[in-house]
């Protein structure tokens, strides 16, 4: 039908582009000019083939309007019709076929149409309401603001207020409103204007931002293609025109409604407050967010599939959903659902993976699948779930019975913590999005959570929610290979455990990284620790071997309770820039190896020199630039180790002696006519006694901020 529909909007275009410009000034200086000109192109509006003119102001028919708003949404599909004033030769009875068909209007009784008849404001905006899903609510007349409200039909009264609350129906310059004014041509292709807003009508296109006109605030798609990278500050309509073709949204932000009538919509990185999903027509409509999309409420209309694929740190997919329809809704779920709000009848099919944390069912209704419900409030009879699905937890009104598990049940059973077993892959982080989500008792919060004998961090290891918590990608990534207990406390005092099992797929999950800085004065400057996989105890271990050699045991340790093999310090600062590979032998299982990648930050305004002290050493001289011994500011001797607190000065260059009056040790000497500086032997052996470690540095700062570093080691 579309290929129908196209050849006819091709032959109109052929005749018209035979007629001089000149017959359409109609529109020159028209109010209607911008609005006519942009409906043009998109193929709705035509002007007359005969006489070249739009004629803005001639009063507009049922059967033109109807033919205006299927052009405009490419609404193509016909169905069957028997009114007995729309014969089958009329020039609009095509027309009417597939008005019906999308069911955005009705007859006006007695099995009539009354295609020549005319059109109303007020009709207008219901109209067009419907197809945007508008709810009237409970609007009446007064709650419009135009001077003559009370000639407006009480039927009509939702849609005009939305419509008017939207910018895209405004009253006139006098307060009035004028509802039963029959529309003009005109007045009808303002109205198509706004509410159609930027028409994405070109099969197979991949729209941007950059796309969107400005002057309005909706969007309307109505054949398959891509939307990228844009904000919508109205409505987005995805038209039942698409029919069962994609559609795609990436970095897309709705702050209006999205509506999708039509289509198979993939979301990526999209947000929206609110959704709906509705087909008048009953054609399924299926919707997957993906990425880090984000949609607070879902309304289901009619049959629909929502479906979760991949959301990654941020994408909460979609959070609420409401099931509101005239008749029975089929709805799939493949997803974790915050909230399920069952307002009319309906059958909900959930797929393995599929959690729904709060089902609050107000009409009959069956759950069939493989999925799980955590907590499901039931007001209602007629309403059950297969045994195959798990039901934690429910609750039932007085009087109220449901089918659970097989069974018939009359009394409500409170749940515990859901889920009782996690398992996770390192290597495969993104199944799980930002984390996994855990939700206790209504009533009850999580006060603390523990893991191996760890009290982990609220706010960097797992998150409060409204229905618990959820355990962080981050500290999951942090963990080793192996089976874990996670320990929670509730506000109730009850504590309940889950059991987490972590592996790792990755052909290098027996490799693990590390890094030391040779620079004293580093934060990274430290013991290096690396957690292991398959090591509880420190007899597990073969052997570590470093290159072909065995690291004496003196130089590593090893915890137990967090299963952390610790390389000493001491040994690692002897090592030169460079990535080594250390083995660590574990007794009936593989190796596991350590990348070890060892760096050297030192300032490169300076100079840094090492000395390996064995005991009792010489006098240790370093050699200055020329020009530059009148420049020293002073001397700092650090310890070796962490607390900088403990670093002296000293002020005396010049002599043997120190200003120091009983400590003759703290003191350097300055050759001033070779530009040398000397540390006594003496000197650097008490540094050495009084530090207990195996290193000391001075440190020479000369006033331009310049270092001369001496590390002096002792390895005996």
């Amino acid at each position: 039908m579309k290929k129908k529909l196209l050849s006819a909007l091709l032959g109109i275009a052929m005749v018209a582009s035979m007629i001089p410009a000149a017959f359409a000034s109609d529109l020159d200086g028209h109010w209607a000019k911008t609005f006519i000109e942009y409906l043009d192109q998109e193929g709705v509006i035509n002007a007359s083939a005969t006489t070249g003119n739009y004629e803005p102001d001639r009063d507009m028919t049922r059967a033109e309007f109807m033919r205006y708003i299927n052009r405009a949404f490419h609404f193509t599909e016909e169905a069957s019709i028997s009114f007995s004033d729309v014969q089958t030769n009329a020039w609009y009875y095509d027309t009417i076929q597939i008005a019906v068909n999308y069911g955005y209007i009705n007859g006006v009784g007695d099995n009539r149409m009354d295609p020549l008849g005319e059109v109303t404001r007020e009709q207008a905006a219901v109209i067009i309401g419907r197809l945007y899903k508008d709810d009237p609510g409970d609007v009446s007349a007064s709650d419009l603001p135009f001077s003559d409200r009370n000639e407006v039909s009480s039927w009509a009264a939702g849609y005009i207020k939305a419509a008017v609350d939207n910018g895209i129906i405004t009253g006139y310059e006098d307060g009035t409103f004028r509802p039963q004014n029959v529309v003009t041509r005109g007045e009808v292709a303002k109205i198509i204007y706004y509410y159609l807003g930027t028409s994405l009508s070109t099969a197979g296109k991949a729209y941007t931002g950059s796309d969107l006109k400005s002057d309005t605030d909706n969007v309307t798609i109505s054949e398959s293609c891509t939307l990228s990278n844009a904000t919508i500050d109205g409505d987005l309509y995805i038209t039942e025109g698409v029919g069962s073709d994609t559609v795609t949204l990436n970095n897309v932000q709705v702050n209006g409604t999205l509506i999708v009538s039509g289509g198979t919509v993939t979301m990526v990185n999209t947000t929206s407050d609110h959704v709906i999903v509705s087909s008048p027509m009953g054609r399924l409509l299926q919707v997957t967010a993906t990425g880090a999309t984000r949609i607070a409420e879902t309304e289901v209309h009619t049959a629909a599939a929502l479906n979760e694929r991949g959301l990654s740190l941020g994408g909460t997919g979609f959070a609420d959903v409401l099931v509101q329809g005239d008749s029975r809704v089929s709805l799939t779920i493949d997803a974790e659902i915050d909230g399920l709000n069952l307002e009319s009848e309906a059958t909900v099919s959930t797929s393995d993976d599929a959690m729904i944390y709060n089902m609050q069912a107000r009409a009959e209704t069956s759950v069939t699948g493989y999925g799980s419900v955590y907590q499901a409030n039931i007001y209602t009879n007629g309403v059950s779930f297969a045994s195959s699905v798990t039901v934690s937890g429910y609750e039932l009104a007085s009087g109220v019975s449901a089918t659970i598990n097989g069974d018939e049940v009359w009394t409500s059973s409170k749940p515990g913590v859901v889920p009782k077993e996690i398992s996770i892959d390192l290597a495969d982080l993104d199944e799980i999005g930002s984390g996994i989500e855990v939700t206790v008792p209504a009533g009850t919060s999580v006060e603390e959570v523990l893991c191996s004998s760890r009290i982990l961090d609220e706010g960097s290891d797992y998150t409060l929610t409204s229905a618990g918590m959820r355990l962080d990608t981050d500290w999951l990534e942090s963990l080793s290979r192996g089976d874990y207990t996670i320990l929670i406390l509730l506000s109730n005092g009850d504590r309940a455990s889950i059991s987490l099992e972590v592996s790792n797929s990755s052909p290098t999950a027996d490799s693990h990284e590390a890094y030391f800085d040779r620079y004293y004065d580093s934060s990274d400057y430290r013991d290096v620790s690396v957690r292991l996989d398959h090591v509880y105890d420190e007899d597990d271990i073969e052997a570590v071997v470093f290159g072909w050699e065995e690291i004496d045991d003196s130089n590593y340790s090893f915890s137990s309770s967090s299963r952390t093999l610790t390389l000493e310090r001491s040994w690692l600062s002897k090592l030169r820039e460079g990535t080594y590979t250390i083995t660590v032998e574990i007794y009936g299982e593989d190796d596991e190896t350590i990348l070890l990648t060892v760096d050297d930050s030192s300032p490169d305004d300076g100079e840094t020199i090492e000395y390996d002290w064995d005991g009792m050493g010489d006098d240790i001289w370093i050699d200055l630039p020329a020009d530059r011994v009148s420049e020293i500011e002073n001397v700092t001797v650090f310890y070796d180790d962490d607390d900088r607190d403990d670093s002296l000065y000293i002020e005396d260059y010049e002599d043997y002696d120190s200003d120091y009056d009983d400590d003759y040790y703290d003191s350097c000497w300055l050759d001033c006519d070779y530009e040398e500086l000397m540390f006594t032997a003496e000197t650097v052996d008490h540094y050495m006694s009084w530090n207990y470690g195996d290193r000391i540095v001075f440190e020479i700062e000369l006033s331009n901020g310049d270092l001369y570093t001496l590390i002096v080691y002792d390895y005996s």
